[in-house]
């Protein structure tokens, strides 16, 4: 047990003096700093001393929650930490950790119980899960492909890694060996990981990344010479002209889909956006077009609904549309209008209840 419990703690260390050197002048570098320190704990708790031994139950509970946070950094170009997956979050860890000298099982009443102890719990196999939800959801939109798979495979084994320790610490499913088991084999992979893409692992993919993209290699040997870049131009070409034709407006506009109506292979499409337009997300390059045609129709068309408009660019509820845009735009569809359309803001000639 202590050899394994040496490897697992040997291969924290080293991811650990890994993000410190690289990370941590990031949020996302200085959450899975505390997520090691939280499986340190996990991996320690046994050796630590009973006095102690509460520091160690508090670190290890914040796992699931920390995990959460790191998913919403590297896949959610604007975080939403003030909703409800993130109370529950914070009540997975918060709470717990507050009732913990206070509410004890057959003592306290059963009410105390459920809200100190019994509910965190559920909240945490609920977070994780919707963690692991959205880095399924979101993982093909990325545009780096070395980056896309390897954020994947690490997000993926964390992710399975805590969920795993918390279910056995929350049922004591655990051998006296599975936590260095856990621990060791999540650490080992996750440092071969970030040697595989230490730089774009833990990079953020904020929509104003937009910068143009080291190229990566892919399953598809690529051509050379002239032959790639008329390559590029027709798949450029055809990109614009799709886009031109208003496709972007389509609901549930995907990759896989994009390619399939262009006729032409997902990693190439996926090589023009990123390489050539500069984006690092499929997401991004999609609210941009929908967003430029929307803010045109805005200031051209001051009568129609703002409602309307948002569902003839693509979106389908008003609340994306109006979180998108303000995003991109750094102002409200209703101000943009308004800024564009100064005679609006003015009150009529005369105007007034004393006007005849």
């Amino acid at each position: 047990m202590l050899i394994l419990t040496g490897f697992g703690l040997g291969c924290l260390v080293c991811l650990f003096f890994i993000i410190l050197r690289d990370f941590r002048h990031q949020l996302v570098g200085q959450i899975f700093l505390l997520i090691l320190l939280s499986a340190t704990a996990y991996l320690v708790a046994p050796l630590v001393p009973q006095d102690w031994r509460w520091i160690a139950s508090d670190l290890q509970t914040a796992m699931p929650g920390l995990f959460w946070v790191v998913c919403q950094l590297i896949f959610a170009s604007r975080p939403r930490f003030r909703s409800v997956w993130g109370f529950l979050a914070l009540y997975s860890f918060v709470v717990p950790a507050l009732a913990r000298p206070h509410v004890i099982a057959g003592e306290s009443s059963d009410l105390a119980v459920f809200f100190g102890w019994e509910l965190g719990r559920w909240f945490e196999y609920i977070v994780v899960l919707h963690a692991l939800m959205h880095v399924i959801r979101h993982w093909r939109a990325d545009l780096v492909e070395s980056r896309r798979r390897a954020r994947l495979a690490f997000l993926l084994i964390v992710g399975g890694s805590v969920g795993i320790a918390t279910v056995s610490l929350n049922f004591g499913l655990y051998h006296e060996y599975s936590r260095s088991i856990i621990v060791s084999f999540a650490a080992l992979t996750t440092l071969l990981c970030f040697v595989s893409a230490r730089e774009g692992i833990l990079e953020l993919s904020p929509e104003t990344q937009t910068e143009q993209a080291q190229p990566s290699g892919h399953a598809v040997a690529p051509a050379s010479g002239a032959t790639a870049d008329l390559e590029n131009n027709e798949d450029l070409t055809a990109l614009n002209r799709l886009m031109d034709e208003g496709f972007y407006t389509t609901e549930k506009l995907t990759l896989k889909r994009l390619a399939e109506s262009l006729q032409i292979p997902e990693y190439r499409v996926r090589k023009t956006i990123n390489q050539t337009l500069g984006y690092r997300n499929f997401n991004d390059y999609i609210n941009h077009l929908r967003i430029e045609d929307a803010a045109r129709r805005l200031a051209r068309e001051p009568e129609t609904p703002i409602l309307n408009i948002s569902l003839d660019v693509g979106y389908r509820t008003l609340s994306s549309f109006n979180r998108a845009f303000r995003d991109i735009m750094e102002t409200t569809p209703t101000e943009f209008r308004l800024e564009n359309h100064p005679d609006k803001k003015k009150p009529p000639l005369g105007g007034g209840k004393g006007q005849r």
